[in-house]
């Protein structure tokens, strides 16, 4: 911990919706907060930043999971020192929980000897002091959180009603006149012509045939590997689309009931306040959906399903490789995969396994690698890149946001225009400088965050992280993983070679490093002389 380091402002931004942030929610927040360091001669902090974007305070997932939680941490570790401020553009960026909830999240920073600014009231100041001095100061936050609660709530109740409608009208037996949605089995498509739901012939016939081989006793991965040896191509379009088919997929396929016609529609809600979601069936609808699959066919193919452990990733099942989601393939670029097989478990290009065509195939044993990368772990992250000068960044940044700036101002012009001109050309103005609008937007976005990521307090936090968790003793592989997504944002192997490359979210260029395979002798000699070099 840096005794040094004197009390300073650090900035929260939080909002509920990803869309959000393609608006102005983000940048109006970070203005507030750098207009009251300007006019307190306070200094903001621009190297640790708090920002939980398309995150729930009604919920309380910033506390749980969020930045918010993150920014507790690093006050209770010293990181950042007492007598510093947190500004919110308002309360409610805190907390939208029940208000005695939102009190203890609110206690819980000023405890540790930290402000809290709000900065949509004039800059006003919650404290251990001021709360204490002034009992009408702490009544008024009460109540900012009362009303902040039952406005989410309220909310939140319009919007389950208006659904619950929309679901009731599905279900009744008039003609539809427009979608209930458009998510739709990859196999259905809505025609506006007829206002109907209908099947897509050339895919229904294709998942027939997919039941008719499950009820032979064919499984998932041998259909899927025998779509793939025709190059049948896959469903979905843009990146819902998949380059091969995963026996995952064909399961989901076989045990989805709009094949017998039934929509099954769902309620979302996230659990205890977390980002895991809990998806709820319905009531089941029977009559909107086409039937592809004869009800006979689909019974006996999920009965035998359901007597056979499903192979594919299961979400609720715990992480089982500390390398989930980061390892990837040096031929295809692909997801690497861990393969039980048996005795051993192996990484193993996904498409490869899948026998998609279009990769070589490559094994790993897993533990082995598991081994080698946490042998060598001290000299890999003495080696690791922490972080780099941001200044020629910081200068795109501003001129994005003067592009930006220009940019709403030219749509908010031509809006005007067109509420006058109704022409097709004053139209088509109109769509292109709100799309390159929304390509500049995006593009300060990324911007912003990849700034965010070449922080060197950020940096440092990240890499001790992958410390504390992949030398932990025993090794908590779903805490290894977390710690390893935080950091990486990719890693490549190289079996050949027993290389790796590390892509750290904070630097361009890979980081080489040593991945033992089963294709090198180690002897006790070697390893130990490994161990002095680290």
């Amino acid at each position: 911990m840096d005794t040094q380091r004197l009390p300073r402002a650090y900035s929260y931004v939080r909002f509920s919706t990803p869309e959000q942030a393609k608006g102005h929610s983000l940048q109006r927040q970070t203005d507030a907060a750098r207009a009251w360091a300007a006019a307190t001669k306070v200094t903001l902090d621009d190297e640790l930043t708090f920002q939980d974007k398309g995150v729930s305070g009604f919920t309380g997932a910033n506390r749980e999971t969020g930045e918010l939680g993150v920014f507790l941490e690093r006050v209770k570790d010293g990181t950042i020192p007492h007598g510093s401020w947190l500004l919110v553009e308002s309360l409610d960026r805190i907390s939208r929980q029940a208000a005695r909830r939102a009190v203890r999240v609110i206690e819980d920073i000023i405890e540790h000897g930290i402000t809290v600014v709000d900065l949509s009231d004039g800059g006003r100041e919650y404290s251990a002091e001021t709360l204490e001095k002034d009992p009408f100061l702490f009544m008024m936050m009460v109540l900012k959180f009362i009303r902040a609660n039952e406005e989410s709530a309220t909310k939140g109740v319009r919007v389950a009603k208006a659904h619950a409608a929309r679901r009731e009208k599905f279900r009744g037996q008039e003609k539809l006149t427009k979608p209930y949605t458009l998510k739709l089995p990859a196999w259905i498509r809505w025609n506006t012509q007829t206002a109907s739901y209908e099947l897509i012939e050339h895919r229904a016939k294709l998942l027939r045939w997919m039941f008719e081989m499950s009820d032979d006793g064919t499984g998932a991965h041998s259909i899927a590997a025998h779509l793939n040896d025709t190059k049948e191509d896959t469903w979905g379009a843009g990146k819902w689309k998949a380059k091969y088919w995963h026996r995952s997929y064909i399961r989901k396929l076989l045990t989805n009931k709009a094949a017998i016609g039934v929509f099954v529609p769902h309620t979302v809600r996230k659990i205890d306040g977390k980002r895991t979601k809990e998806r709820t069936p319905q009531e089941p609808i029977a009559h909107r959906f086409p039937a592809a699959v004869d009800r006979d066919l689909f019974e006996r193919v999920n009965a035998r399903l359901s007597t056979t452990a499903p192979r594919g990733k299961n979400a609720k099942e715990p992480t089982r490789s500390i390398f989930a989601g980061l390892m990837k393939c040096q031929h295809c670029g692909g997801t690497v995969t861990r393969v039980n097989k048996g005795q051993q478990v192996y990484l193993v290009c996904a498409a490869a396994h899948g026998k998609s065509g279009t990769c070589k195939y490559e094994s790993v044993p897993y533990a082995e690698a598991v081994s080698a990368f946490r042998l060598r772990l001290l000299g890999t992250l003495d080696d690791a890149p922490t972080g780099s000068n941001t200044a020629d960044m910081d200068a795109k940044i501003e001129q994005l946001k003067g592009t930006v700036d220009v940019g709403e101002g030219y749509v908010n012009e031509l809006l005007e225009l067109r509420i006058t001109d109704k022409s097709r050309a004053a139209s088509q103005r109109l769509r292109d400088a709100e799309r390159e609008l929304d390509e500049h937007r995006e593009a300060l976005r990324k911007l912003l965050e990849r700034r965010d990521a070449l922080r060197s307090t950020n940096v440092n936090m990240r890499l001790a992280a992958v410390e504390k968790a992949l030398t932990r003793e025993p090794m908590d592989t779903e805490e290894a993983n977390k710690a390893l997504r935080g950091a990486v944002s990719k890693m490549v192997m190289r079996p050949q070679e027993a290389g790796l490359d590390i892509w750290w979210h904070h630097a361009e260029t890979p980081q080489e490093t040593l991945f033992m395979t089963s294709r090198f002798n180690w002897d006790a000699n070697s390893i130990e002389n490994m161990m002095e070099e680290d």
